[in-house]
């Protein structure tokens, strides 16, 4: 077991001490578990315009899956107090292929994704997915991590200039200040409930001020039973199930990354046998099942490397609880509604804080590496400043290039792995390596 990054509040498998922690540290995961309800409403259900009645269904679900998900991961994959929620990788292909084909075409990607899904479990029970280990380096993980912060902290910026700069703005400014003061100034209880207290002042602050909407939460149905297969069983093209592989198996490498940054703060190591075990509780509780309810599939965030550094309460039992209550309030339509209208500001303030701590801790995993001298300085600045810049070029260059290419590259975690793995593996092969690995072999 490697030395842990942070000063752990409750370690991995630590239980609850009193009655109050319990409480207290569960809820802060139900609030946390907040955020990606806010992210599976704002990518696919706004972008494929979904009416008010579908739309009242599709966050009911996507409720049920954050905690059905993060649940089965916890207790059955990776056994990490990692919150799972809707994936950004296939989200975005979501998009993609309405934009090409339409709504209908777009609806057909949740049946694209649960051959997907399968393949994905298969591929993990085969164990394939373990050969990544042999080219995660320190700088890898470091480029990942960074990349991670870099990117939460555009998002956060843009959720906090939601309202440009009136007072909502500052009101952001200051909430991502609270989190990062009371972390590390707080005393006590108050140094390991940051995101807790950030969200709860923040949502006090905008319903006061008039800047909540509330109008979303009075759609939603007081109580609701979640569909399966809620736009039918048609079988989808050809072309839409190999996209859909693919991006699932982007969405994997996501996954291992998230997790082996995650286990590297809190000073654990997922054995193989738990590797194989994960990977295919994703194929399958969070590509299936997701995508028989109709709702993107999910990942285990890698904002919950941030989330461990901020709150440092590791103990998986209290998101077990999370997600179980997330699981029971899946089913009472208005509270989908008051999550999904989390404000902007508000979701931006604890973005912030979490991208702080990523982009410090990705510098610190560069210094891991055998050498950080010119070579590696370069495969970095070089990966990171070509994902990143490429992320955020405009529209007409990712719609000048083929879909599977333009969903790597609009994709700045994945597409920064697979550059410095090639830089530091092919490119800049490291010859004293190569003769070390040699030598090794026999």
């Amino acid at each position: 077991m490697s030395k842990t990054n942070v000063k752990l509040e409750y370690k991995l498998e630590e239980k609850p001490r009193n009655t109050k922690d319990t409480i207290i540290y569960s809820l802060q995961w139900i609030l946390i578990m907040f955020y990606p309800v806010v992210w599976g409403y704002a990518i696919v259900g706004v972008g494929v315009g979904f009416s008010e009645t579908v739309l009242a269904g599709y966050m009911s679900r996507v409720v049920l899956i954050i905690g059905i998900s993060t649940l089965a991961q916890v207790t059955l994959g990776h056994k990490l107090s990692m919150v799972s929620g809707p994936n950004i990788i296939p989200s975005l292909a979501i998009m993609s292929a309405f934009a090409v084909g339409g709504k209908e075409y777009a609806l057909l990607s949740f049946n694209a994704y649960i051959i997907a899904g399968v393949f994905v479990a298969i591929l993990g029970l085969l164990n394939v997915f373990s050969y990544i280990k042999k080219v995660w380096t320190p700088l890898v993980l470091g480029s990942m991590i960074m990349m991670i912060g870099l990117t939460t902290s555009f998002v956060g910026m843009e959720l906090i200039a939601k309202y440009n700069t009136g007072w909502p703005y500052f009101a952001g400014i200051f909430l991502a200040l609270l989190a990062g003061y009371l972390s590390i100034k707080g005393k006590g209880m108050l140094a390991t409930i940051p995101v807790l207290i950030t969200i709860v002042v923040g949502y006090f602050i905008f319903i006061v001020g008039g800047r909540f909407d509330w109008a979303l939460v009075n759609s939603m149905p007081v109580f609701s039973l979640p569909k399966i297969f809620p736009y039918g069983f048609e079988i989808p093209p050809l072309d839409l199930i190999i996209t859909m592989t693919i991006v699932n198996i982007f969405a994997a490498i996501n996954l291992y990354g998230n997790v082996e940054g995650y286990t590297e703060i809190i000073g654990t190591k997922v054995p193989e046998k738990k590797q194989k075990r994960f990977f295919t509780v994703f194929g399958l509780a969070e590509g299936v099942l997701p995508s028989i309810f109709g709702v993107p599939s999910t990942v285990s965030y890698g904002e919950n490397l941030g989330i461990i550094l901020l709150t440092r309460v590791a103990s998986r039992f209290f998101i077990i609880i999370a997600s179980i209550v997330f699981i029971i309030l899946s089913f009472f339509g208005k509270m989908g509604g008051i999550m999904a209208a989390m404000p902007g500001p508000v979701a931006g303030a604890v973005l912030l804080g979490i991208a702080s701590t990523l982009i410090g801790l990705g510098a610190q995993n560069f210094t891991k590496s055998e050498k950080f001298q010119t070579r590696e300085i370069f495969i970095v600045g070089f990966s990171i400043f070509f994902a990143l810049g490429t992320s955020m070029l405009p529209n007409e260059f990712f719609n000048s290039v083929p879909r599977l290419v333009a969903t790597l590259l609009n994709n700045s975690v994945i597409l920064v792995i697979i550059l410095v793995i090639i830089l530091e593996q092919i490119v800049f092969r490291n010859k004293d390596l190569l003769e070390k690995e040699e030598t090794e072999n026999g």
